[in-house]
Protein backbone atom coordinates (compact mmCIF):
# COMPACT_ATOMS: atom_id res chain seq x y z
CA UNK A 1 0.00 0.00 0.00
CA UNK A 2 2.93 2.13 1.00
CA UNK A 3 4.55 1.63 -2.19
CA UNK A 4 1.43 2.67 -4.03
CA UNK A 5 1.00 5.84 -2.23
CA UNK A 6 4.21 7.36 -2.84
CA UNK A 7 3.80 5.56 -6.63
CA UNK A 8 1.63 7.99 -7.26
CA UNK A 9 3.97 10.74 -5.82
CA UNK A 10 6.43 10.31 -8.65
CA UNK A 11 9.12 8.48 -5.77
CA UNK A 12 10.18 5.14 -6.58
CA UNK A 13 10.84 1.70 -4.13
CA UNK A 14 10.41 -1.21 -4.21
CA UNK A 15 9.73 -3.78 -1.50
CA UNK A 16 11.85 -6.40 -0.39
CA UNK A 17 11.32 -9.85 1.73
CA UNK A 18 7.42 -9.34 0.67
CA UNK A 19 7.25 -13.05 -0.39
CA UNK A 20 9.56 -14.67 2.78
CA UNK A 21 6.48 -15.01 5.17
CA UNK A 22 6.09 -18.77 4.18
CA UNK A 23 9.90 -19.38 5.61
CA UNK A 24 9.40 -18.30 9.17
CA UNK A 25 10.32 -21.03 11.50
CA UNK A 26 13.28 -21.61 8.71
CA UNK A 27 15.01 -18.16 8.18
CA UNK A 28 14.78 -15.95 11.58
CA UNK A 29 11.73 -13.92 11.93
CA UNK A 30 13.42 -10.49 11.84
CA UNK A 31 14.79 -11.58 8.44
CA UNK A 32 11.43 -12.05 6.92
CA UNK A 33 10.35 -8.55 7.85
CA UNK A 34 8.57 -6.75 4.28
CA UNK A 35 10.76 -3.97 3.85
CA UNK A 36 9.85 -0.67 1.75
CA UNK A 37 12.80 0.80 0.35
CA UNK A 38 13.15 4.46 -1.88
CA UNK A 39 15.36 4.33 -4.71
CA UNK A 40 16.83 7.48 -4.92
CA UNK A 41 18.66 8.47 -1.49
CA UNK A 42 17.76 12.59 -2.14
CA UNK A 43 13.75 11.65 -2.46
CA UNK A 44 13.58 9.72 0.89
CA UNK A 45 12.87 12.93 2.96
CA UNK A 46 9.90 13.71 1.08
CA UNK A 47 9.02 9.96 1.10
CA UNK A 48 9.26 9.90 4.82
CA UNK A 49 7.09 12.59 5.28
CA UNK A 50 4.38 11.51 3.01
CA UNK A 51 4.05 8.32 4.79
CA UNK A 52 4.18 10.03 8.54
CA UNK A 53 1.68 12.86 7.41
CA UNK A 54 -0.57 9.42 6.20
CA UNK A 55 0.16 7.82 9.34
CA UNK A 56 -0.65 10.76 11.38
CA UNK A 57 -3.65 11.06 9.94
CA UNK A 58 -5.18 8.38 11.96
CA UNK A 59 -6.20 5.17 11.03
CA UNK A 60 -7.92 3.18 14.25
CA UNK A 61 -11.16 3.24 15.12
CA UNK A 62 -11.78 7.02 16.38
CA UNK A 63 -10.65 8.12 12.58
CA UNK A 64 -13.42 10.11 11.28
CA UNK A 65 -14.90 8.25 8.08
CA UNK A 66 -15.44 10.54 4.62
CA UNK A 67 -18.16 10.55 2.61
CA UNK A 68 -17.83 10.02 -1.45
CA UNK A 69 -18.03 13.51 -3.26
CA UNK A 70 -19.28 11.06 -6.85
CA UNK A 71 -21.67 8.74 -5.34
CA UNK A 72 -22.23 9.68 -1.37
CA UNK A 73 -20.53 6.36 -0.21
CA UNK A 74 -19.00 6.40 3.27
CA UNK A 75 -15.89 4.96 3.24
CA UNK A 76 -13.43 4.57 6.94
CA UNK A 77 -10.45 6.83 7.37
CA UNK A 78 -7.69 4.98 5.78
CA UNK A 79 -8.98 4.27 2.35
CA UNK A 80 -8.17 7.45 -0.50
CA UNK A 81 -10.43 6.16 -2.38
CA UNK A 82 -14.53 5.18 -2.33
CA UNK A 83 -14.53 1.30 -2.44
CA UNK A 84 -17.98 1.72 -4.35
CA UNK A 85 -17.10 3.93 -7.33
CA UNK A 86 -13.13 4.35 -7.22
CA UNK A 87 -13.64 7.86 -7.00
CA UNK A 88 -10.32 9.28 -5.34
CA UNK A 89 -11.41 10.95 -2.10
CA UNK A 90 -10.91 15.06 -2.32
Amino acid sequence: MFKEMLAEEGIKCLVKNDRLSAGIGEIPFVECFPELWVIDDEVYPRARLLLDAWLARGTGENAEPWTCSHCGEQSTQQFTACWKCSQSRE
